[in-house]
């Protein structure tokens, strides 16, 4: 068992959202809140029995306990902060660092870090023309031309961004942080696939914009409009919208959405922000999309795809290989070895 088994304790225990109480009753009432919190303090260690029960209950393997590698996440940015509980912050981000630890880990196996390079080093955000500039200057240094991103996860995986995509049931969008010079972003699995796409192009903003010459309470609202200018660029609504606008039909709305996978409240205020529609025309706008619940279902569709895959690559891979064992993968997976078997199937 590693030295610092009560960091992994307290690390699972978190990641499960469970109180030192909660961890006792779902362990089966077999060890005491006060052993858990000597556990955690390292002034004590369980013995197998006790270890297996505080596994399941925490729904990771025995092996998670006597991994020697802890990493910390720095310039951690949660989106809607003020809004989530302190104990769902702290479960979201030791998922987020337990998925860090096992893609680092099996980059190091394969020796493939991908280098991360901020295209925007240097650029200072100072007002709004900043963001619009700096969208362009992304989307120019990466060749995206003003071209639909088709897979905005699979491109920043591309690019050396990990993409994690956590499954919690409360008030969460996404998060953004550095684990030493490795750009993480985390998004909610259960979001649908717009918001994921504007929540991830949000954080990208807060990953690579250098926001030191600006006022704090702008950074919320310059990554979104960095967002909206990434995922839609101005020459594109010029050319559908126009370059001044009274009314906009919903129609344009959708066709839009469909195309670029970006809202319709995004697009609207990407209207606004550009000059296309005027106050008064986007306060009238929000009115409609309150009165109608768009803000919770709206219309239109997109039908693209996102998923972050160069982790399940990555552990494939080695797999294969045998470089590591269907047991390891299964372990990096944080799933049971009979169902890691069903999915991997070596064809050659």
């Amino acid at each position: 068992m590693t030295e610092n088994f009560g960091d992994r304790l307290k690390a699972a225990r978190k990641m499960a959202g469970f109180s030192m109480d909660r961890l006792a009753k779902e362990a089966g009432g077999i060890v005491t809140k006060q052993a858990i919190s000597k556990y955690e303090k390292n002034k004590m260690k369980p013995d197998s029995r006790v270890l297996n029960a505080l596994s399941k209950a925490l729904r990771v393997k025995a092996e998670y306990f006597f991994r020697d590698s802890m990493v910390s996440l720095s310039g951690l940015e949660f989106r809607k902060k003020s809004k989530l509980a302190k104990k769902v912050e702290d479960q979201i981000k030791q998922k987020t660092l337990d998925f860090l630890e096992r893609y680092v880990e099996v980059e190091e196996v394969l020796n493939q870090k991908a280098e991360y390079k901020n295209p925007l080093f240097g650029f200072k955000i100072k007002n709004r023309d900043d963001i619009e500039q700096a969208a362009k200057k992304l989307r120019s240094k990466w060749c995206l031309g003003d071209a639909p991103i088709s897979n905005l996860m699979e491109l920043l995986e591309d690019k050396g961004i990990r993409i994690f995509e956590v499954d919690v049931n409360d008030e969460f969008d996404g998060l953004s942080a550095f684990v030493g010079d490795i750009p993480v972003i985390a998004v909610r699995a259960r979001n649908d696939l717009v918001r994921k796409r504007f929540t991830i192009a949000h954080e990208l903003g807060h990953i690579m914009l250098d926001f030191s010459a600006t006022e704090d309470q702008s950074q919320e609202r310059f990554c979104h409009s960095f967002a909206g200018a990434l995922l839609l660029p101005e020459n594109i609504i010029y050319a559908e919208l126009g370059q001044q606008r009274s009314k906009v039909t919903l129609w344009e709305l959708k066709k839009l959405k469909g195309i670029y996978g970006i809202s319709i409240q995004a697009i609207m205020a990407r209207a606004h922000n550009v000059g296309i529609i005027s106050d008064y025309s986007y306060r009238e706008f929000c009115i409609i999309l309150n009165k109608k619940g768009w803000k919770k279902i709206e219309p239109g569709t997109y039908e693209g795809k996102e998923r972050p895959n160069r982790f399940k690559q990555l552990v494939y891979h080695a797999v294969a290989e045998e470089i590591i064992s269907f047991s390891r993968g299964a372990e990096l997976f944080n799933m049971m070895l009979p169902e890691f078997r069903r999915r991997v199937q070596i064809v050659s």
